[in-house]
């Protein structure tokens, strides 16, 4: 296995019994033979320590201690880690099939320092899901800001260690992380069509307020001309008319029936092919 890049898989976990068993599972199915998985857990108590504990005998490196919020948790796995390339994983997500490692090692080129692949975006509710790509990022000079799918991010590990996630803040140190490579020139991006992870919309990420103030002090630390999310790819006349529609009361409403309309159109079952899976009712 000296031949074979080595990738580092990372979740941090706190309290979350309820979904990692079916992270864990979708890790050590994995055919890829030269692959490291890290949990660093915040001192859970509602049993997940014993969950991971049951799967010791897999290889999993663990630890579960007081930490200071997802991001110290984050950059502990990232010095527990020796592989070439580091994927991050939430405690709510899952890889898509027990091929997805192979797939990508295969498309890491020489020289390549972050892959980006595509996520599932999954509705815990709904049971439905819906594909989150990187094509905004795919061309700098278009690019206006927006997170690419994270949790579909493989990054050089000696980029990890460069950039630490800055724990100043909650929600979107990552969104930086990936800010600081984007513009740095020596940074080598490629980017793939791979569907890779199934990413739960019910996370951290998912507070949309949040994530937008944090992306403003993000933008202004870092001297980036960006906008909110909202007008970033709109055109001036879709602005225009989010503009009147807000004078007269009605921007709301008519954003409401948009989403409605949009996820009929967009978001389709959930269904994959994993021995463990929340969403489609397969438990051990």
């Amino acid at each position: 296995m000296e031949d074979l890049l080595k990738i580092t898989v990372i979740t941090a976990s706190y309290n979350a019994a309820n979904t990692i068993e079916q992270t864990i599972s979708s890790v050590i199915q994995q055919d890829y033979p030269n692959i490291e998985y890290i949990i660093v857990d915040g001192k859970s108590t509602d049993g997940t320590a014993e969950i991971i504990e049951k799967y010791e005998s897999y290889g999993i490196k663990w630890i579960s201690e007081l930490d200071d919020g997802l991001y110290d948790a984050l950059n502990k796995g990232v010095r527990m880690a020796s592989g070439d390339y580091i994927q991050i994983i939430g405690a709510d997500d899952a890889l898509t099939s027990t091929h997805t490692i192979s797939r990508i090692v295969q498309s890491i080129d020489s020289g390549v320092d972050i892959l980006c692949a595509q996520e599932w975006l999954v509705n815990d509710n709904a049971k439905t899901q819906c594909a989150y790509t990187n094509k905004y990022a795919r061309d700098q000079a278009m690019y206006r800001g927006g997170m690419v799918p994270h949790a579909a991010m493989f990054v050089r590990r000696e980029l990890l260690l460069r950039y630490p996630f800055d724990m100043h803040y909650r929600i979107a140190a990552d969104y930086k992380f990936f800010l600081q490579c984007y513009y740095d020139k020596t940074v080598k991006i490629r980017y793939s069509d791979e569907m890779v992870v199934f990413f739960s919309a019910s996370g951290i990420s998912s507070d949309m307020k949040g994530c937008w103030e944090e992306n403003d002090r993000i933008y202004r630390e870092l001297g980036l001309p960006f906008q909110s999310p909202d007008d970033a790819y709109s055109s001036p006349i879709k602005r225009k008319i989010k503009r009147c529609l807000i004078a007269i009361g009605l921007f709301f409403p008519a954003r409401a029936l948009w989403t409605m309309i949009n996820t009929r159109l967009r978001w389709q079952k959930h269904t994959c092919e994993n021995k463990i899976c929340r969403w489609c009712g397969r438990y051990e």
